[in-house]
């Protein structure tokens, strides 16, 4: 995606920045009560500009401080509590969550609304006008934050819930799979330059965005064809190719220009990588089957969700989300069976004694294999599980049970 766009969205999900916000529409609303006095009716600040308004802010002051303090407490407990029963990679989707996100900003910026109407009041910025158009801002400031309690109490109650975390999850890798379905190749060709300058990375870490625009822009501007070597996902150290131009030399203008379409961070992002939400559902999957969780159950859903996720990654593309074609730009193409492994492999591994979950698993794989894009993957990955299940489990009657289920063709020895 556009490069400005991802850093937009990678902003937005930190919770300062939401908070920071609220707090300044409280700031301001507090301030501009003043300025709205002289549209004030006479009966209307006769009646409502008195000393009640004051009340109602010191009310809001000194309770908002205690839900707020109380608001945080109970997201780092239940971060502290996703990151050891599903993944630390699901950890940063809770305080990532726009509703927990709303839920404290909201308390931080009312509460510093209070704090600045209270201060105002007591240096007499506002005369009776001003208090009323305060009282009626209050009125709405106490709604608001009534109705954001209620929907926070709510969220508390599903927040660190390891099925909550799967959904969300589920749904990053969603808006990924159908990204990538519906614009492969980030709208570019499948290909490979046999020669030509290597455009390298000038961070290690993780590619987290790549901004097609920009490079095919770019390759117009100097009459070359750019072939991504490093896709969303790919770990690269300082140095490493990230991508290939077919000129014989990249000069450090051009070096710059195409090293800033690549984003480069500590972790991997969700956005523009299908496969790490594919990952993260199989790190749930794989803690939810250690010997200290032994939660089998949890392993089915996720291989249930699993087989929701390439049903829509198998799905007739739509045409109207389809990026515009970038005729100079060339990138490999995304593996099935990789797609596939980062899900279902370590549920074939750590599940292999489990009958249940091995049984599902190759449900889930013979389902999948109906669908004939999926169907060698399916396959293929059917009958490693099948061989670890027939090494796991020490009774042939559990054997037959998982080869009953097994992908058609892959139960054979």
């Amino acid at each position: 995606m556009n490069r400005w766009k991802f850093l937009w969205r990678k902003l937005k999900r930190q919770l300062w920045v939401r908070a920071t916000a609220y707090a300044g529409v409280g700031v301001a609303a507090a301030l501009a009560a003043v300025f709205l006095a002289p549209w004030v009716p006479a009966e209307m600040a006769e009646r409502l500009g008195g000393q009640s308004v004051e009340s109602i802010l010191t009310i809001l002051a000194s309770s908002l401080l205690g839900v707020a303090t109380f608001s945080v407490g109970a997201m780092v407990t239940a971060y502290t509590s996703v990151s050891s029963a599903a993944s630390p990679r699901v950890a940063a989707l809770v305080t990532s969550d726009e509703e927990t996100q709303k839920s404290l900003a909201t308390f931080v910026g009312a509460f510093l609304y209070a704090i600045v109407g209270v201060t105002a009041i007591n240096a007499h910025y506002y005369g009776q006008n001003g208090r009323a158009i305060l009282f009626l801002f209050s009125l709405a400031m106490v709604g608001l934050v009534a109705f954001r309690l209620l929907a926070w109490i709510n969220r508390l109650s599903s927040l660190a819930r390891v099925g909550h975390m799967i959904d969300l999850v589920e749904r990053h890798a969603l808006e990924a799979l159908e990204q990538c379905r519906d614009s492969p190749l980030l709208g570019g060709r499948e290909g490979r330059l046999d020669s030509g300058a290597a455009v390298t990375a000038h961070l290690t870490g993780y590619v987290q965005n790549v901004d097609p625009d920009r490079l095919q822009a770019i390759a117009e501007a100097r009459d070359c064809q750019i072939e991504v070597v490093a896709p969303p996902g790919a770990f690269v150290r300082r140095g490493d190719q990230v991508a290939r131009i077919s000129l014989s030399a990249c000069d450090e203008d051009a070096q710059d220009a195409f090293r800033s379409a690549f984003a480069i961070g500590d972790s991997r992002s969700y956005d523009q990588d299908p496969r790490f939400g594919l990952i993260v559902l199989g790190e749930i999957a794989a803690k939810a089957l250690s010997p200290g969780v032994n939660d089998p159950g949890t392993a089915i859903q996720v291989v249930t969700t699993g087989v929701r996720l390439f049903d829509a990654w198998s799905a007739e593309p739509d045409a109207d989300k389809a990026a515009p074609a970038r005729d100079r730009l060339l990138m490999p193409p995304v593996a099935q069976e990789a797609l596939m492994d980062d899900l279902f492999g370590p549920v074939a591994r750590y599940g292999a004694g489990d009958v249940a979950v091995s049984v599902w698993l190759q449900k889930a794989l013979t389902a999948l294999a109906t669908t004939p894009s999926l169907a060698p993957a399916a396959s293929v990955l059917s009958r490693e599980a099948l061989e670890r299940s027939r090494q796991a489990l020490p009774i042939a009657a559990d054997v037959s049970r998982v080869e009953a289920a097994a992908v058609r063709g892959a139960t054979t020895p």
